[in-house]
């Protein structure tokens, strides 16, 4: 997974390092374009991966959902456990850059996610006497709040990067944006 990460991570520098080579002029609230975002997440319980689509419905406002999931083994008691977790949500954001004054290759937002977590876990192995034991559950709603940019290599791509906080992807995510 660290593999994975590095790849990533690696992929976003250089399209940013080749990207710069075009300056996208381009305002995507101006076109009531969606944004379609998938990538991996950074969190405590394993590697998330995520996809969001959202769509302006104001100036500088958007909405739209989110849908996650990760995977995650662990020892523990003697025995090998794994974790597994769904997330959806509805999400909400407010563009800030015609109020900071960035030019439009740049996008910064914040707002909040209205979000539903399902999980499973299973002793695989050692634990109990070798009693194999499952449990299941949701975690009801949860608020979660998220704070990101974006910035756009052309009018159809742009890496983003987002912290968030009261989620499963609580740690943050970084992305590649497809414009629809």
């Amino acid at each position: 997974m660290k593999k994975l990460i590095f790849q990533t991570a690696l992929l976003c520098l250089c399209l940013i390092f080749f990207g710069n080579n075009v300056k996208a002029q381009f305002n995507p609230f101006a076109n009531d374009q969606k944004m379609l975002t998938a990538g991996i997440g950074f969190s405590s319980w394993g590697t998330p991966i995520f996809g969001r689509l959202v769509f302006p419905v104001a100036d500088y406002i958007t909405v739209g959902g989110s849908l996650s999931y990760q995977s995650n083994s662990e020892r523990f008691l003697g025995g090998k456990w794994k974790h597994t977790i769904v997330g959806i949500g509805a999400r909400g954001n407010y563009h800030f850059n015609e109020l900071l004054g960035v030019s439009d290759e740049w996008d910064f937002y914040a707002g909040a996610t209205l979000g539903y977590y399902v999980w499973n876990t299973k002793a695989q192995s050692g634990f109990l006497d070798d009693d194999i034991y499952t449990g299941s559950g949701s975690g009801g709603l949860g608020l979660g709040i998220q704070i990101g940019g974006r910035y756009f290599f052309n009018d159809k791509f742009a890496v983003n990067l987002e912290y968030g906080g009261g989620s499963v992807l609580s740690s943050g995510t970084l992305g590649l944006t497809i414009m629809l």
